[in-house]
């Protein structure tokens, strides 16, 4: 480690700096795939067969000589001209050295509000080249140096600075960039202790925006996805995610942008994007050639990637490009990403917790949509593959739905809150301070309603200090507590053909939900209590979204039970009144007609063939008929 008088942020390196060792705390963003470059060049005269040996020291261009020493040996000729010569390279004697680019950038909790990261370029030669990944959060040692900078009309007396590796050493200690002291760590563990820590916590999760009715469940829920579980290796090389994964689905104006926002801030390594507005990289990472203007492919790091043991908040999810929704199954559920593309084969870690928010395809969820029965038409009007949907932990149906008792709430908060703001224009000028300097350096505040809060540094250690030193084991009462309630839901539909209440997925999910509860408290085993909180939470979205006739079968498909089963009956329908023949035509009418007598609408029965179609397995020659494709 340099002395403290080396130590730079990035954003201040300068003239003062050139040539100088310094140090600073950096991720990965960019690195390009592995060149070899001369590092000793020998040239031979076309003329005279002197050979010249050159010191390469510019990275960017080949320096040949200007003229054939003949104090030397040579000739004294010079290329060009008629009577010139021309240089040759030796390759058989040649020093080659491997070379990569590397593009890092400060931390982004160490930038003040409103700034861009400050970025820079790094090479890496020899044994410290393709040692470090998009992602990483290193403390790098670098010697800054200066290459002239060129323009189409030729050199400028600009200059861009450019760094040398010396060494980089990847951070071992999570959240080690939040100090915790010792007073600090008092603090927590007394917060620990109180008996409305659930309540202290949830009311802290975006104060401004009012927790009633369900949205105090899904603020709850965050406060377990901020903790999260415990991500486990098993002796097979296998690995278990503990990392929690929400999603809000709703209409406009259910807070659910403010809560993504909200949470990217107080979530350590937090990261917010939108899925529709975001280029380069993406929200997971891709190969960009050229990034580095020497023609060679590139590694670049999305958001998923950067927020590496932290939280990525994805607003607008359903509107991601095609090549990220490709890559994001395995971003979620393996949390890493294969890229193999322009001699570039790379795995990027992606431990991150994802909330993400998406909206209906046309604005608000229809009428069918909203029954709350059949939530078949609502993965319809969003736009997200149900394989997708089906890889998070828990998901939140939010509709902007009129009940006066609560809707005076919310507006009463509204309005008390923002009278309590400040005036931007008066902060920019000067005249008032920003109120998140005023916030109290202690542990807890007052809320609008007079509740005690954690303040933002506070709620920030508090995490930290949790996933630094808490690691909790569900108890044999625990595990015992969750089977039970997996056992019974499994068989208490078994009877069924097409439903499946549960599945060994959900089950993951509430040992996490209960791992993260045990977090909460600070407790290294996770028992019966936390389990009947996961279990609580689980109960609640589940119930929210499909009522008491939950089933895994339409997380994962898309299509509900009575949807799949009429699916399956009108394709035997069509099978028996065609004989089984691929060439006979079945009327939709006598179709509507033989579904009718099992209790199936129009509607159903059009959605059935609609989707059997679809999956090629019966199609129309024409108006009003349907056969058998095999």
């Amino acid at each position: 480690e340099l002395p403290a008088d080396c130590k730079r942020p990035l954003r201040e390196v300068g003239s003062t700096d050139i040539d100088q060792l310094i140090s600073s705390e950096v991720v990965i963003t960019k690195v390009s795939e592995l060149k070899p470059r001369i590092y000793h060049a020998i040239f031979r005269c076309a003329v005279c067969n002197f050979t010249t040996e050159m010191a390469q020291l510019n990275e960017l261009e080949l320096v040949e000589p200007v003229v054939c020493d003949d104090l030397a040996g040579g000739c004294g000729r010079s290329p060009g001209g008629k009577d010139g010569t021309r240089f040759e390279l030796v390759q058989d004697n040649i020093s080659l050295v491997d070379n990569q680019w590397i593009e890092i950038q400060e931390l982004p909790e160490n930038v003040s509000g409103g700034a861009q990261p400050a970025r820079a370029t790094v090479l890496a030669e020899g044994d410290l080249a393709n040692k470090l990944l998009p992602g990483m959060r290193v403390t790098v040692n670098l010697v800054p140096f200066i290459r002239t900078e060129k323009t189409r009309t030729g050199k400028t007396p600009m200059f861009n600075i450019y760094h040398s590796l010396v060494s980089a050493e990847q951070e071992n200690t999570p959240f080690h960039e939040i100090v915790i002291s010792e007073e600090d760590q008092e603090a927590i563990k007394k917060i620990s202790k109180r008996g409305d820590l659930q309540k202290l916590l949830t009311n802290s999760i975006a104060p401004s925006i009012f927790g009633a009715g369900k949205l105090q469940m899904v603020k709850r829920s965050l406060v377990m996805q901020l903790f999260s579980g415990v991500s486990r290796k098993y002796p097979d090389g296998t690995r278990a995610r503990g990392d929690i994964h929400i999603l809000l689905m709703g209409d406009p104006g259910v807070a659910k942008s403010q809560l993504l926002s909200y949470m990217a801030q107080i979530s350590p390594r937090g990261k917010y994007a939108s899925g529709g507005g975001i280029s380069g990289a993406g929200l997971t990472a891709a190969a960009v050639r050229d990034a580095f203007n020497d023609g060679r492919f590139s590694l670049e790091a999305g958001i998923l990637v950067l927020a590496d043991s932290g939280l990525a908040a994805i607003d607008e999810f359903d509107k991601m490009g095609n090549d990220d929704r490709a890559k994001m199954h395995e971003a979620m559920e393996q949390q890493r990403i294969h890229i193999s593309k322009g001699g570039i084969n790379a795995t990027m870690r992606t431990r991150c917790s994802v909330l993400a928010a998406a909206n209906p395809r046309h604005g608000r969820f229809s009428q069918r949509a909203q029954s709350g029965i059949d939530i078949s038409p609502m993965f319809e009007e969003v736009d997200l593959p149900p394989a997708l949907m089906s890889r998070f932990d828990i998901i939140w149906l939010l509709r902007d739905d009129v009940i006066k008792e609560q809707d005076t709430q919310i507006a009463e908060h509204i309005l008390a809150n923002r009278s309590s703001g400040v005036s931007e224009t008066l902060i920019e000028e000067g005249r008032e301070i920003d109120p998140r300097l005023n916030e109290d350096e202690g542990a807890l505040k007052k809320g609008y309603s007079g509740e005690d809060q954690l303040t933002i540094s506070m709620f920030q250690k508090y995490v930290a200090w949790a996933k630094r030193t808490i690691h909790p084991v569900l108890t044999d009462e625990g595990q015992k507590k969750l089977v039970e309630f997996y056992l019974e839901t499994r068989t208490k539909n078994a009877e069924e053909d097409n439903s499946v209440p549960i599945t060994a997925r959900a089950l993951e999910a509430l040992v996490r939900l209960a791992e993260a509860n045990a977090r909460m408290r600070l407790s290294q085993k996770a028992t019966v209590e936390d389990a009947d909180q996961a279990l609580a939470m689980f109960r609640n979205w589940r119930y929210e979204l499909m009522g008491d006739e939950f089933d895994e079968g339409t997380m994962i498909t898309g299509r509900s039970v009575k949807r799949r089963a009429a699916d399956q009956m009108v394709l035997e329908v069509v099978k028996n009144l065609s004989g089984g023949k691929q060439d006979f035509d079945v009327p939709e009418g006598d179709i509507l007609n033989e579904m009718a007598r099992h209790d199936f609408d129009e509607y159903e029965v059009e959605d059935a063939l609609s989707k059997l179609s679809m999956r090629s397995e019966i199609y129309s020659p024409g108006t009003g008929r349907w056969r058998l494709v095999r």
